[in-house]
């Protein structure tokens, strides 16, 4: 076993601080076992407990109030886990959406609920952040270095990483900051996110219902906004289980779509993609290329989770041929998603003017929505509206919003108040192409009527 500088000073101490001592264990494990911590730390518990073990007892090192098991894997949660973050990716802590990491000693976890506080928890120094972050991006295959300081990737299928580890572009206490982001944490349905108070269940039945019945959806809105939950609910609620879905997302899957029976067979029909990013462009796979691929694998509904470049030409192409298609894109409101496609769509290069891709958005989007997190750190949807094209422009018709009468402090927090109201009946056009579309009238007849209910 290598020796460390250290070995000698450590000898002659009996008693230290848990921070000092994470740093001698942290530089320990690097110096003598740096492929088990690099690939295998945490894949391998037993044997990694057992060097931190061996280290403090041939050094004779304690901590004050910790029993040797406990300071084990206190330790080992440290150098091989992920800190206080363990509980949290573990979903051990129930209801947490976020985690803002500001700087090593400035935390901030942000529940489902709205609460937000700063966590007690944090990490010892820039140097701890940092292994942190490094043993959770090489989960997603991504190495983060001075000379490459900015990372993102994912954690399994619901979580997304982003992280900026300095190399100069943040102050050297700071070192590492990063946000954490937890997709749909605690797996809301239809009926969770109307007890929620996102929409009523007007409003989510009718979104539900128009792309049952071919009719295709942009939802707009900004990060953390819940678009991607929605999306989800709105394609589980929709699609049969007879019909092929095929979505594409970027890069790592967070969609759960399979249904299975008692014996874990899978019951509906589901192709999920995800883009692959590569420094040589002959090995990447863009949106473009799946969603052309995927009009060739005979899908009856099309799903892209984001439409943020060029590729929101093939996708107005998609909606265009008839299959219903379910995207989300960033904007300022619903009003403004034809705004945000057509200069994407132009980035194609199509030579298509841009009157004539005004009109193809508003043909291909017939309904539009806008979701949004409000002050009071509810998230609700809070403009449904029909698009069409007429008379050589784009014509919006409010169907629901959510009015706001009011906002006020209290105890320090915002509260917003207000409610969903029904503004319109969709058109007599969109009565038409929902019928062509096999819609059942009774259903129909209960988004006709004036008020909900």
């Amino acid at each position: 076993m290598k020796p460390l500088k250290t070995d000698l000073y450590l000898s002659r101490q009996k008693n230290m601080e848990f921070r000092e001592l994470l740093e001698y264990v942290q530089e320990y494990l690097s110096e003598n076992y740096k492929d088990l911590m690099v690939d295998g730390g945490a894949k391998n518990p037993g044997q990694t407990k057992s060097y931190i073990k061996q280290y403090l007892d041939s050094n004779h090192i304690s901590v004050g109030g910790m029993a040797p098991d406990e300071l084990v894997n206190r330790l080992y949660r440290e150098t091989s886990e992920y800190s206080f973050l363990t509980p949290y990716l573990n979903f051990d802590i129930k209801g947490v959406e976020n985690i803002e990491i500001c700087a090593p000693d400035n935390i901030w976890i942000k529940y489902s609920d709205g609460t937000e506080k700063q966590s007690e928890e944090h990490f010892y120094s820039p140097g701890h952040a940092r292994n942190v972050m490094i043993r959770l991006l090489h989960q997603s295959g991504i190495s983060m270095d001075n000379s490459h300081p900015l990372a993102r990737g994912h954690l399994g299928k619901n979580i997304r990483i982003t992280v900026n580890g300095g190399g100069g572009t943040l102050d050297d206490d700071v070192g590492v900051s990063a946000s954490i982001r937890f997709i749909n944490p605690n797996h809301l349905t239809r009926d969770g996110i109307i007890q929620n108070g996102t929409a009523t269940a007007e409003m989510i039945d009718f979104l539900s219902a128009c792309y049952r019945y071919g009719q295709s959806e942009i939802l707009a809105g900004e990060t953390d906004a819940g678009k991607t939950t929605l999306l989800a609910i709105i394609m589980q609620l929709a699609v049969p289980d007879n019909k092929k879905l095929y979505t594409i997302e970027y890069e790592t899957r967070e969609f759960d779509l399979v249904k299975r029976d008692g014996n874990g067979r899978p019951t509906n029909k589901v192709v999920s993609t995800v883009t692959r990013e590569s420094d040589d462009p002959k090995l990447a796979v863009t949106p473009q290329m799946l969603i052309e691929h995927g009009m060739t694998m005979n899908p009856d509904y099309l799903c892209m989770a984001e439409i943020k470049g060029s590729e929101a030409f093939e996708t107005i192409e998609a909606a265009e041929t008839g299959h219903p298609v379910i995207a989300t894109t960033h904007a300022d409101t619903a009003e403004d998603i034809p705004n945000r496609l057509v200069p994407l769509a132009s980035m194609k290069g199509s030579g298509l003017s841009e009157k004539t891709l005004y009109y193809l958005v508003a043909r291909a989007f017939p309904i539009l929505a806008y979701a949004q997190k409000m002050e009071d750190g509810q998230r609700r949807v809070t403009q449904i509206c029909e698009c069409s094209y007429e008379d050589g422009h784009v014509k919006i018709r409010p169907l629901w919003g959510y009015k706001v009468q009011y906002n006020e402090q209290v105890n320090g927090k915002t509260a917003v108040h207000g409610h969903f109201e029904k503004e319109n009946i969709i058109s007599e056009n969109m009565q038409r192409r929902l019928r062509r579309k096999g819609i059942p009238e009774p259903l129909l007849q209960s988004f006709l009527q004036k008020q909900e209910g």
